[in-house]
C-alpha cells in the first residue's frame, strides 16, 4: 500500500505540473542550448515566437524594364552543390491597346539554358540576384532574363488574368498589373529544384500584344536548399 500510496502522490505532482501552465502561467520554449530563442504558449493556447536571424541562406533574383509586347522569362540554374526552393514568384505587366489575356507558368528544366541577360550577383542595374543578408555567400547559381530555356520539365504552377486596355491619348502612361504567388504555406512544400547546374527552374509570362511599356517585371524570392 506504501508504494501505492507513492506512485499515487508522483501521478498527482505530474499532473499538477502539466496542468500549471495551462492554469495560470504562459509556458516557454527555449533553444535548449542557449535559452536566448524562445516560443511562448499564452493562456488562450496560441504559440508566438520572437523573429530571430534564419539559418536559411535567402536570395532574391529580379528583373525589371522588359518588354511586354513579347514573352518575356526569368530562368534559375542551381549551383553544383546547392539547390533552392522558391517561395514566391511575382510578375508585372503593362496594358495594352486592347483587353488582353496574359498567362504565367512556371516549369522545371532538366537542362541548363542559354542566351539572354545573366543576373549580376548583388547587382545594381534591372537583373540582379542578390542575397538579403550580407553574412551569406552570393548565389553563384545562373539566372537569365529571357534566354533559350532549357529542356522543359514539369508544370508546377500556371495563372491567367487580364489587362487593361489603355484609353485614348493614354499610351504613354499604361497601368500596370502585378501579380504574386506565395509557397510553402501551411505546411506545404515549396517547388524544389536540386543541386546540379543542369537543373533549374524558369518563370514565363505571355505578351499582352500591341501596346505595352518595357516596364514589365519578374521577381522571384527563394532560399538555398
Amino acid at each position: 500500500m506504501g508504494n501505492l500510496k507513492s506512485i499515487t502522490q508522483w501521478g498527482s505532482l505530474a499532473l499538477v505540473l502539466v496542468l500549471l501552465p495551462l492554469t495560470g502561467h504562459a509556458a516557454n520554449i527555449c533553444d535548449p542550448t542557449t535559452g536566448s530563442q524562445c516560443a511562448k504558449v499564452d493562456l488562450n493556447g496560441n504559440l508566438a515566437t520572437n523573429a530571430g536571424k534564419s539559418t536559411v541562406a535567402t536570395y532574391n533574383a529580379s528583373s525589371s524594364a522588359l518588354v511586354t509586347t513579347a514573352l518575356f522569362n526569368l530562368s534559375l540554374e542551381a549551383e553544383a552543390a546547392r539547390g533552392f526552393r522558391v517561395s514566391r514568384v511575382c510578375v508585372g505587366v503593362t496594358n495594352a491597346t486592347a483587353a488582353a489575356g496574359v498567362t504565367v507558368t512556371v516549369n522545371r528544366r532538366s537542362t541548363a539554358s542559354s542566351g539572354g541577360t545573366v543576373s549580376t550577383q548583388e547587382g545594381t542595374g534591372a537583373d540582379s540576384v542578390s542575397k538579403f543578408d550580407p553574412a551569406d555567400g552570393n548565389w553563384t547559381g545562373i539566372v537569365r532574363r529571357t534566354g533559350t530555356l532549357g529542356t522543359i520539365g514539369p508544370t508546377l504552377d500556371q495563372w491567367s488574368f487580364q489587362v487593361g486596355e489603355l484609353g485614348a491619348g493614354a499610351a504613354d502612361v499604361p497601368g500596370l498589373d502585378a501579380y504574386c504567388r506565395d509557397y510553402g504555406l501551411f505546411e506545404s512544400k515549396m517547388p524544389t529544384v536540386l543541386a546540379g547546374t543542369s537543373n533549374g527552374l524558369s518563370v514565363n509570362v505571355s505578351a499582352p500584344g500591341a501596346g505595352g511599356l518595357a516596364f514589365g517585371s519578374i521577381s522571384v524570392q527563394f532560399a538555398a536548399n
